[in-house]
C-alpha cells in the first residue's frame, strides 16, 4: 500500500510553495497580457465576450456588461474572446465586431498584449529599484598576472571608490566604464584594506571576450575579477549540504587553491567531478575544513557540446550593497534594464531560430516551475525579478509572425494595410491551422526537453 509518510512535511510544504509561486507568476503574466487586449478592445469599441484565465472547463465565472469573466481549469494560458473575431463569424457591418473595426484599431488590439507585458516588466523593475535590490560591491578579488591592474599596483581586497569624477558604488558601474575605455588612461581612486586611499592610473587593454551567446566582442579589460566567496545559498541534498556548508560561510580555499571568485572555484572544484576535496571555510571567525566530493553531471555548454562538471550545490556572492534610486532614477534604471533584457531575449530567439543555440535548451512549463521554485527559495526579490524577465519573454515570443499568436495577427493586418483588403477567410483558416500545429509541436518538444532534463 502507498504511504504518504514517505514524504516529509518539509518536502510537501516546499513543493506547495514552489507550486504557489509558479501558478501565481503564470497567472500574473497571463492576466497582464490579456488585460492589454481587453482594455484596448474596449477603448476602440470592440465588444469583448469572454476574458478567461486558463483554458478548458470553467471553475467559476461571472458576467458584467457584455463580458463573461472566467477562471478555467488548465492554468497554462488564457484568452480574450471578441465579438466577430473567429473565422466564420466575421461581420464587417455589425457594431462592436472585431472585423468591423478599422485595421489600425485591430493592429492596436493585437499589439497591446505584448506591449503590456513589456510595461509590466518596467513596473516590476521600477518597484524593485525604488525599494532597493542587492548589488555586488566593487571589491577586487583576483588580479591577473601581467595585467594593467597588477602593473598599476591594484591588490586583492582593494575597494574601487571612483574612476575619474564618477563615483563607483556597484561592480557593474566599474565594468561598464572599463569595457568602453580600451587604450584610455583612467584615474582609479582606491581604498586599501588598511583604510588608506590611493590613486592609480590604469589603462584598459583591448581584448576579445565571449558574450552570453558565444559571440566574440572587443572590450577594454584591466585584468581583475570581483571578490566573490560568501556562501549565500546551499541547495538541500547536494554535496555542499552533506558536507555541512552553511549560508553565511566564507569559502577561503579548496585544497591548495585560494578562492577569490567563481574562476578559482571552477578550476579547483567544478572541473574536478568525483574527486574528494578539502574545503576551508570561515564561520563566525573560526576556520573549518570539510571534505566535499563534487557530483559528476553532464551539461551542455553554449555551443551544445556535452561537458562533465562537478556539481557542488552552492551559490556565492561578494559583499552586497543595496542598489536603490529615487522616483525618477528608479524609472530610468527600470527602462534601461528592460531594454537590455529585450535585446538579450530577442537575440536568443533569433539564435534559436537560426540554430546557433541548440534546440534542447528550449524549456517548457516544468522548467519554468523548477526555476520559479529555486527563486522562491532565494527570496521575493529574486522571484519578482524572474517574473519581469518571463513577462518580457512572453511579450517577445507573442510577436513572432506565427498564426494564432499576436505576431501572426499583426502580420495579417499589415498585409491588409498594404493590399487595401483583408486576407481571405479560407487563407486565414489554413494559416491558423498551420500555426496551431507549429505551436502544439513546440509545446510537445518543450515538454520532451523538460522530461529529458529530469531523467538525465
Amino acid at each position: 500500500m502507498f504511504e504518504l509518510s514517505i514524504f516529509s512535511l518539509d518536502m510537501i510544504l516546499g513543493f506547495g510553495i514552489k507550486m504557489l509561486a509558479f501558478l501565481g507568476g503564470l497567472a500574473a503574466l497571463i492576466f497582464v497580457h490579456e488585460l492589454g487586449h481587453f482594455l484596448v478592445a474596449r477603448k476602440v469599441g470592440v465588444v469583448v465576450e469572454k476574458f478567461s484565465l486558463g483554458f478548458g472547463p470553467k471553475i467559476l465565472s461571472f458576467t458584467r456588461g457584455d463580458t463573461e469573466y472566467l477562471l478555467s481549469w488548465i492554468p497554462l494560458g488564457g484568452y480574450v474572446k471578441m465579438k466577430g473575431e473567429e473565422v466564420g463569424e466575421e461581420s464587417l457591418d455589425e457594431k462592436g465586431s472585431f472585423y468591423a473595426a478599422p485595421v489600425l484599431d485591430r493592429l492596436a488590439i493585437a499589439f497591446a498584449g505584448p506591449l503590456f507585458n513589456i510595461l509590466f516588466a518596467i513596473a516590476i523593475y521600477y518597484c524593485v529599484y525604488l525599494v532597493g535590490v542587492p548589488a555586488l560591491s566593487p571589491i577586487v578579488g583576483t588580479v591577473k598576472d601581467e595585467s594593467p591592474a597588477l602593473v598599476a599596483g591594484l591588490q586583492t581586497g582593494d575597494r574601487i571608490l571612483a574612476i575619474g569624477d564618477k563615483k563607483i558604488i556597484y561592480w557593474e558601474q566599474l565594468q561598464k566604464i572599463v569595457h568602453v575605455s580600451p587604450g584610455r588612461s583612467l584615474d582609479f581612486q582606491v581604498e586599501r584594506s588598511s583604510g588608506n586611499i590611493v590613486y592609480l592610473p590604469i589603462t584598459p587593454v583591448s581584448e576579445q571576450i565571449t558574450d552570453l551567446f558565444g559571440d566574440k566582442e572587443d572590450v577594454g579589460l584591466i585584468g581583475i575579477t570581483p571578490l566573490v566567496r560568501n556562501i549565500v545559498y546551499v541547495k538541500g541534498g547536494t554535496p555542499a549540504d552533506r558536507a555541512g556548508i552553511q549560508e553565511g560561510d566564507i569559502l577561503l580555499s579548496v585544497d591548495s587553491t585560494t578562492i577569490f571568485g567563481w574562476g578559482d572555484l571552477k578550476k579547483a572544484a567544478i572541473d574536478k567531478p568525483g574527486q574528494e576535496l578539502a574545503f576551508r571555510i570561515l564561520r563566525n571567525e573560526t576556520e573549518i575544513i570539510t571534505a566535499l566530493t563534487p557530483v559528476a553531471k553532464v551539461v551542455k555548454d553554449i555551443k551544445g557540446k556535452s561537458v562533465e562538471i562537478g556539481l557542488l550545490g552552492i551559490g556565492m556572492a561578494g559583499e552586497m550593497v543595496k542598489e536603490k534610486y529615487g522616483i525618477f532614477g528608479a524609472l530610468k534604471r527600470a527602462v534601461d534594464e528592460t531594454r537590455r533584457l529585450v535585446y538579450l531575449i530577442a537575440v536568443s530567439i533569433k539564435k534559436m531560430i537560426t540554430g546557433s543555440i541548440p534546440a534542447d535548451s528550449i524549456g517548457g512549463p516544468i522548467l519554468i516551475f523548477q526555476i520559479y521554485g529555486e527563486q522562491a527559495e532565494q527570496g521575493f526579490s529574486e522571484l519578482i525579478r524572474l517574473t519581469a524577465l518571463l513577462s518580457i519573454n512572453l511579450g517577445l515570443l507573442n510577436l513572432l509572425p506565427i498564426p494564432v499568436l499576436d505576431g501572426g495577427h499583426i502580420f495579417f493586418f499589415l498585409v491588409e494595410l498594404l493590399k487595401g483588403k483583408p486576407i481571405s477567410e479560407r487563407n486565414r483558416e489554413r494559416a491558423q491551422q498551420v500555426g496551431l500545429f507549429m505551436l502544439l509541436g513546440l509545446m510537445v518538444f518543450a515538454f520532451y526537453n523538460d522530461i529529458m532534463r529530469i531523467i538525465t
